[in-house]
């Protein structure tokens, strides 16, 4: 970094002055022009900076023993040469400068080694992207850098690079998804979902890849998708399925197996969509389908509400109404702590 020219690698020497403040004008200016090129030399003279006033502080607490220092560098001096030079500077002079090369060496190797660091990083997240949902949040549209869509259920995670190159567009799926692919036949779309890939040109279709359960599913809404397994333990095993509108493809982790059959499950997008269908459903299984799309605790208090059994239809309606049609419908208790919802017998029948 000279005061004539910019250029990527820092000199110490220079950076060093600067940070000592005895740099000339010309030699300031070098530096901040250099460091004002990118963000990763920014980064690394803000670590010099860190590094250089922990260096001094270091020698400060050590306690430096600068007379034993001093005498060995009289030692290598000849007695003529000592009578011959000019009058000595101070000790602490002599130890500041000691210092001051010190910290050049120290910046050299552990700035460097933090420029490499964050220059990594800096490539890394250029490259590739993620989108996070939390728990309890939903992500309802994400637009991919291809134009397709997603949507993520709580606790999920979709990565994907920053800018799709080549022949395909590949992206990672943790958690639930759904997928609106844009159609485009020279570069297909995939998927790696745990132990199973989807492959697609342009389709619609929910993916259920929790790490957490036995089976990676994937729902097809529209178009086609083909369904790969990763993980080969049997060779008579299919390793790939295709799957049309309205089917669904299960991969059983702890077998390695896929297998194929129609869906027949209407509220799969129901976590999305916040449209609910049940016909002659189990009050049980219609509390699991509520606790999962809007993220609540519902518990039946007594067993016997597991044998009843619901029909109807639910479109974009919020979790009270839904549990107070419920509590109408089959003349029960509705209690809420905090946020829990219990459903109870009504006391006042058993009487």
């Amino acid at each position: 970094m000279k005061a004539k020219h910019s250029i990527e690698k820092p000199e110490w020497d220079l950076v060093t002055k600067f940070l000592a403040s005895e740099a000339k004008t010309a030699e300031k200016e070098a530096v901040e022009k250099w460091a004002s090129q990118s963000d990763q030399n920014k980064h690394v003279l803000e670590q010099a900076k860190v590094l250089y006033q922990k260096t001094g502080e270091y020698y400060q607490v050590k306690r430096f023993d600068s007379d034993a220092a001093w005498e060995k560098t009289q030692q290598r001096i000849s007695s003529e040469t000592i009578s011959n030079a000019p009058r000595e500077k101070p000790r602490n002079v002599y130890i500041s400068t000691f210092y001051k090369y010190a910290a050049i060496f120290i910046l050299a190797l552990l700035v460097g080694t933090a420029g490499y660091y964050f220059g990594l990083k800096n490539q890394l997240q250029n490259v590739y992207s993620e989108v996070i949902s939390a728990e309890k949040q939903v992500v309802n549209e994400y637009i991919l850098p291809d134009g397709s869509v997603v949507a993520l259920n709580s606790n999920s995670k979709l990565q994907f690079p920053k800018k799709f190159k080549n022949s395909m567009r590949e992206v990672t799926i943790t958690g639930e998804a759904f997928f609106d692919v844009l159609p485009d036949a020279e570069k297909p779309f995939i998927i790696n979902a745990g132990n199973a890939q989807v492959k697609v040109l342009g389709t619609s279709f929910n993916i259920n890849a929790y790490p957490e359960n036995e089976t990676v599913e994937v729902v097809v809404k529209t178009g086609t998708v083909q369904v790969i397994s990763t993980e080969k333990r049997n060779t008579s095993e299919t390793a790939e399925i295709v799957l049309n509108s309205g089917e669904k493809g299960t991969f059983i982790n702890s077998l390695g197996k896929l297998e194929k059959g129609f869906n027949s499950d209407p509220n799969y997008l129901a976590w999305k969509t916040h449209n609910l269908v049940f016909e002659n459903t189990p009050l049980r299984e219609v509390v699991q389908y509520l606790n999962k799309t809007y993220h609540t605790d519902i518990q039946l208090k007594e067993e016997n509400l597991n044998k009843l059994v619901l029909t109807a239809q639910f479109e974009k309606k919020p979790v009270d109404f839904i549990l107070n049609v419920i509590q109408l419908t089959f003349d029960l208790q509705l209690e809420q702590a905090k946020n829990i919802y219990i459903l109870s017998e009504n006391e006042t029948l058993n009487k």
